[in-house]
């Protein structure tokens, strides 16, 4: 297993890129934010792809930019719907660690409640959305992760430290 080349997962606001980006620091490896790199690929935001285009057009460009960056040695953030597409489990599974970033649905809420820039909450109940989407998605992390740590019960140097120590048990 690859531990140079590390897949974050998990729902939306479980901390993907601010855990992203320090351990990439920490690990002295580049950091890609797949959603970043779709924006820049699309020269527009995603709320504006899926609005535009519509989910299954964004989901085939996030398949290739997936498909890309897996090519690089990098701590790689991924969206929380990466795991819809079964081939992205795939290409994940091929060659790294996959770390799920779990976080409960009244955390999820909290952290993403006054975030515009998300159009899968584009809704009148978005708790229920989040519950939905936690229900549906939870079992594809589960199935593709390498390990899990839980972002809501820990900060982001107790998140740090327990990727840190199970990273060691794979190298």
């Amino acid at each position: 297993m690859n531990t140079n080349k590390i897949f974050l997962i998990g729902p939306m606001g479980a901390g993907k890129s601010s855990i992203g980006k320090s351990l990439a620091l920490l690990r002295q490896l580049p950091f890609i934010d797949i959603d970043e790199e779709i924006v820049k690929t699309c020269r527009m935001d995603i709320p504006s792809i899926f609005s535009r285009d519509g989910e299954d057009f964004f989901r085939r460009i996030e398949t290739e930019t997936l498909q890309k960056c897996a090519t690089y040695d990098a701590v790689i953030a991924t969206g929380g719907g990466i795991v819809v597409t079964p081939k992205n489990l795939e290409i994940m599974r091929q060659d790294g660690i996959v770390v799920y970033l779990y976080a409960d649905v009244d955390t999820q809420y909290l952290r993403t409640a006054h975030d515009e820039n998300r159009p899968m909450l584009k809704v009148d109940d978005k708790k229920k959305r989040l519950n939905d989407l936690f229900l549906a998605r939870q079992p594809l992390y589960e199935s593709v992760m390498t390990f899990s740590v839980d972002t809501g019960a820990n900060t982001i140097h107790q998140c740090l430290d327990l990727i840190k120590a199970k990273l060691t048990g794979y190298e």
